[in-house]
């Protein structure tokens, strides 16, 4: 062990040789410092001995320096609005929008108008008021920082009743109870995991009571001996009722082919709710803010609560946004990558299935086959989806499909499906058309 320590060359030896070739460049430096201390561990590990593969071993650390850490990946696992991947895609239009407004200055925060100091939010209240029939609209920089600011601002130090059966969990292990207890409010459950009635929330009403809490249960479904009390029904009770829908659905799905009930913001104002919030980057297909919606009285004092500059949106996602909030209102639904995706027919997807596999019959070792499977929406949102797709099968014949899954991870750009069985399936409802030439090339690459 020591010998073979003691055979490693000198950084600056092998800066001069490998700089002759890649340049003395600082990622050189770099890649070459850690392809040492890597090596140097693994002998004191003891699972090397040989140094035979160093210049390898200094140019896959080379490599990896030069990729950057977010990149781009080929979604074929069939959730469509795949948190671990970024959530919902922009259209090519909203990014060409998102490039025009970062490259340049924007009017931002200046009335163009008035020619003084602006608010960012008004860009886009005026499309969601427009879009929803609501009073007013404010916009953070998620739902969850929108279930805060709510909170905060209206029940600081005082009582919010939320059914037992919705003090939900969301992603990242956030739940409920926790976003309520920072904001100040005081929560007070009601009724039972599977049952809660109007009541329940009555009998728990106090001089100190701030809100009624409703909380959407996107990310699961209960059937069997269960009942609830629906929004309007809380308006009963002559207290604010505000609405966390989670999902952010600007429209009714049924318009996509898609026989699925779920509240839509529309919807849920249309019931004189007091406030709404939910997810720009689920549902309605934007990227990642919490909007918050309802009545004036309400919405206003949001925008006053000094939280709402530690929650604001950046320039690049209010234009991403507000570009998204305008395909909804000129009605170009299909041009949103969710919402296309949601949608997509059967026979499409087998199209595009086939079309893969045909350029990969002729890869040695590689058995490829069609099979009908089922996608689901995911993100936290419709649980009880499931739609019909067509994924291309493969397996390889001298890998298991173990490592055939996460070769594909290794490759440029990153391929991500799932497993089933002895099989690497590759969901079509969630590749897009111009992942299909990367994604042909990579597979064509198992040829070893």
């Amino acid at each position: 062990m020591r010998e073979l320590l003691r055979k490693i060359p000198q950084v600056s030896k092998l800066i001069e040789e490998y700089g002759r070739v890649h340049g003395n460049s600082p990622l050189l430096r770099m890649a070459i410092k850690k392809a040492v201390d890597k090596v140097r561990r693994e002998i004191l590990e003891g699972k090397r001995n040989h140094l035979e593969d160093l210049g390898l071993v200094i140019g896959e650390e080379l490599k990896r320096l030069k990729r950057t850490n977010l990149r781009r990946v080929i979604n074929a696992t069939g959730v469509v609005i795949n948190t671990n991947l970024g959530r919902s895609v922009l259209s090519e239009e909203t990014a060409n929008f998102i490039k025009e407004i970062a490259t340049h200055y924007s009017n931002l925060e200046f009335d163009l108008e008035e020619g003084k100091r602006g608010s960012r939010v008004r860009l886009v209240e005026e499309l969601l008021v427009d879009l929803i029939g609501c009073e007013s609209a404010h916009v953070v920089n998620n739902n969850a920082g929108a279930v805060f600011l709510v909170l905060n601002t209206h029940a600081k130090e005082r009582e919010v009743i939320v059914s037992r059966g919705e003090l939900v969990e969301i992603g990242g292990s956030f739940r409920i109870p926790d976003i309520m207890r920072a904001s100040g409010a005081i929560l007070v459950e009601v009724g039972t995991t599977n049952k809660t009635r109007l009541q329940d929330y009555k009998n728990a009403i106090s001089p100190n009571t701030a809100l009624i809490m409703k909380v959407h249960k996107s990310n699961f479904y209960m059937e069997g001996f269960v009942e609830e009390v629906k929004a309007e029904e809380l308006l009963s009770l002559g207290l604010p009722v505000y609405y966390d829908a989670g999902s952010g659905l600007l429209m009714d799905l049924r318009k996509l082919g898609i026989n699925y009930e779920e509240p839509s913001f529309k919807e849920l104002i249309k019931k004189s709710l007091h406030l709404v919030s939910g997810s720009g980057d689920k549902l309605l297909g934007g990227p990642q803010a919490g909007l918050i919606l309802g009545k004036r009285e309400f919405v206003e004092p949001l925008k006053k609560n000094p939280l709402s500059r530690v929650l604001r949106i950046d320039k690049l996602t209010l234009s991403a946004l507000e570009h998204t909030l305008r395909l909804y209102r000129e009605e170009r639904y299909e041009e949103i990558p969710t919402l296309r995706m949601l949608s997509t027919a059967e026979e499409e997807l087998k199209k595009k299935a086939k079309k893969v596999a045909k350029y990969l019959k002729n890869v040695k070792g590689l058995s490829v086959s069609i099979v009908r499977e089922l996608s689901v929406c995911g993100g936290g949102s419709l649980p009880e989806l499931k739609l019909p797709t067509y994924c291309v099968a493969i397996k390889h014949q001298r890998i298991s499909p173990q490592e055939l899954y996460k070769w594909l991870l290794k490759q440029e750009p990153p391929v991500v499906g799932r497993l089933r069985d002895d099989l690497v399936l590759l969901d079509m409802r969630t590749v897009l058309e111009e992942d299909i030439k990367p994604l042909i090339s990579v597979l064509k690459g198992l040829e070893f």
